[in-house]
């Protein structure tokens, strides 16, 4: 399989989780029953996701000069990434705290330290792009990734953007910008309709990838759909950015198929299976997988 070279950018983050029986009011105090933390950041779960993949994969972003800084990168290190492109800066790294209740609730404070600065002219993109043929945006702002997208594609690159729904709430208009430069827009239901849902499809001329969750995925232009697979699923953090992982692999490698939603179909469901954003699949385990079910792997 030829070399995939691909660059994840966006937030990177420690997620702090607090789980009480109850979300406290103001003046009320709860006790904790348990606490823990994971990585977090959708562009380093792609990040690493690629990199199990077989992938040669790059974040770029912005962390602090402090121990959490320190964590992001050994951990993304350890997981194959090259992380010889993040900035470090005197600020502290990005942290969620997130206080969950018994039924599964919860209230966040996001503090966005040095993600704050993921902005146009924050980075080298002479530097950064090198070496590269795909570059992945994960949840980032549009005038960022309309300005990065422009220089991407200026030097020859395949581009694509998963906004998420913190920016797709915002509708069509706040990213049309950044679709100029794009080749591939990441979706789930909820992010379709809140961009317009059809009208997506008139205004954006790239290819649309649509996920829905245990059911599949589909390319809505094409006519295209792969059903899911049923798995028990244990952890669903990360499981769209593992798909986003997987369908670039295959695209860049095969081209527009809907094998590649088997695929990344494939790369989700076993993600699901394990805790943690960054448990994603080896290529040899989604090998295996879709050969248990008598398909065949495209890679």
């Amino acid at each position: 399989m030829t070399e995939v070279r691909v660059a994840a950018t966006g937030n990177a983050s420690i997620d702090e989780y607090y789980r009480v029986d109850r979300i406290p009011g103001p003046d009320e105090a709860q006790e904790v029953q348990e606490s823990f933390w994971r990585f977090g950041g959708a562009a380093t779960n792609v990040a690493v996701a690629l990199a199990r993949l077989g992938a040669y994969s790059r974040f770029i972003g912005l962390v602090g000069k402090d121990r959490y800084g320190e964590m992001i990168l050994e951990e993304l290190q350890g997981k194959g990434v090259d992380t010889g492109y993040v900035k470090r800066l005197d600020l502290p790294s990005g942290r969620v705290i997130i206080v969950l209740d018994s039924e599964g609730r919860r209230a966040m404070l996001a503090i966005r330290g040095a993600n704050k600065k993921l902005a146009p002219g924050s980075i080298d993109p002479q530097a950064t792009l090198s070496g590269v043929d795909h570059l992945h945006f994960s949840s980032t702002k549009p005038e960022y990734t309309a300005w990065l997208a422009g220089e991407a594609k200026r030097r020859g690159l395949t581009v694509s953007y998963d906004p998420g729904m913190a920016v797709a709430y915002k509708g069509f208009s706040y990213i049309s910008a950044a679709l100029e430069h794009v080749d591939v827009l990441f979706v789930n239901e909820r992010e379709y309709e809140a961009l317009g849902g059809e009208e997506v499809l008139e205004a954006f001329q790239g290819v649309i990838v649509l996920k829905v969750g245990e059911k599949g995925s589909l390319l809505p232009r094409e006519g295209i759909e792969a059903p899911g697979f049923k798995v028990e699923a244990r952890d669903t953090t990360g499981a769209g950015d593992a798909f986003d992982a997987a369908f670039l692999v295959c695209w860049k490698t095969i081209g527009l198929s809907k094998k590649c939603l088997e695929f990344a179909n494939a790369v989700g469901a076993l993600k699901v299976t394990r805790i943690g954003a960054h448990e994603s699949p080896s290529l040899e385990e989604v090998r295996r997988f879709m050969s248990e079910r008598g398909m065949q792997c495209p890679l």
